[in-house]
């Protein structure tokens, strides 16, 4: 149980860093959401309490040390906590409760998870700066969101191979089997 939560921890500061700190999977203006693709792997494989607590934690992570947004009128960046909070810990929720329906190891629905989520935590993201902190421009959702949706759609499908390989999945208890 504790080995299980330091390696969830590790997941997502490893996660974070690449997120954060490496440029290697920069395509100009546009990064890969790797603690995104860590979230919907929790909550696919997990559940929606997985989901919902890595995309928390994880999201948080982010908004603390990147939240800031910059400003399109001016070189002003203002730091929003929860602005990547939120639509991850939602998007884990409810991919979490999806999960019974949903083929986990399908690599086109992998894709098609990560490409809606990715779009839906855009525009969450977009709406909540929108209404509760500044004005932003609507030309950001087709430049940023759906080119970032979309590149971390694709690298998912490597990076949930490399997850199941190095997250355990967790035993069931007897008398259950795995769907």
């Amino acid at each position: 149980m504790i080995l299980e939560r330091i390696i969830i921890l590790i997941s997502i500061v490893v996660s974070y860093f690449l997120q954060t700190s490496v440029d290697f999977f920069r395509l100009g203006e546009i990064k890969p959401d790797f603690i995104l693709i860590l979230t919907i792997y929790f909550a696919l494989q997990r559940g929606s309490f997985a989901g919902l607590w890595v995309g928390f934690l994880g999201g948080l992570l982010q908004d603390i040390n990147l939240g800031g947004i910059a400003a399109i009128q001016s070189d002003a960046t203002s730091y929003y906590i929860g602005t990547h909070a939120l639509p991850k810990t939602l998007i884990g929720y409810f991919v979490g409760k999806a999960s019974r329906e949903i083929h986990r190891d399908g690599i086109i629905v992998i894709f098609f998870v990560h490409l809606v989520a990715g779009i839906l935590k855009g525009l969450v993201t977009f709406f909540e700066v929108a209404m509760f902190h500044s004005s932003v421009n609507a030309e950001a959702i087709a430049t940023i969101v759906i080119p970032e949706a979309v590149y971390t759609a694709i690298l998912s499908i490597f990076w949930f191979r490399i997850l199941s390989w190095a997250i355990p999945q967790p035993e069931l208890p007897s008398g259950m089997r795995k769907l």
